[in-house]
């Protein structure tokens, strides 16, 4: 006599595919995840750096943090921290750091004061202020700090022109896709600001 193999008879289920759920946190809070969620797709976006004050460097944009198919544990709390923006004048103040899970996006670098010399380091670096001794083409904050791939943000803007010391504005914040601007000179002794990176 043959041998059968065991099995299951049944009806057949036809899978059922849940709606997309959309969750937003502007404030700190917790993700409960539901029932059936083993995966999500996150955005986790840090507080930006504050302006310094007086022609002074831009604050750099929070660190910008995205992907899919990051795996969760279902019906779980996650703790949600949600950065705020650093405060501008004088030298402006870092960002505070965004966290999801194991996701840190770091807070923006603080653009420097008038003569506060190189911008901050943060998720997206703080431009130079507007009358320093750094050299032409330096002084920016640098982004992506600490560093992850993929990059979280860019560089601050630079002094442009006009040598050390000279009057003007500070290179503008860098972004999340972008460094941000070089001051510009505009006179034999005077630079204008930088635009913020985009």
């Amino acid at each position: 006599m043959a041998d059968l193999n065991g099995g299951i008879i049944g009806v057949d289920n036809a899978p059922e595919v849940l709606p997309e759920t959309i969750t937003t946190f502007n404030s700190s809070g917790t993700l409960t995840t539901a029932s059936y969620t083993t995966a999500v797709e996150y955005l986790v976006i840090a507080g930006g750096g504050g302006s310094g004050g007086d022609a002074a460097g831009g604050g750099g944009a929070g660190g910008y943090r995205t992907a899919s198919s990051f795996g969760v544990d279902a019906s779980t709390d996650y703790p949600i921290t949600v950065g705020g923006g650093g405060a501008a004048g004088g030298n402006g103040a870092d960002g505070a750091n965004s966290v999801f899970s194991s996701i840190t996006s770091a807070g923006g670098g603080g653009g420097t004061g008038f003569t506060g010399g190189a911008g901050r380091d943060g998720g997206s670096g703080g431009g130079v202020g507007g009358r320093t001794s750094e050299a032409n083409g330096a002084g920016h904050g640098n982004g992506n700090t600490p560093p992850v791939s993929p990059s979280q943000g860019n560089d601050g803007g630079n002094r442009g022109g006009g040598g050390p010391n000279a009057l003007g504005g500070g290179g503008g914040g860098g972004g999340a896709s972008a460094v941000g601007a070089d001051s510009q000179p505009v006179g034999a002794d005077f630079k204008s600001g930088g635009n913020g990176g985009a």
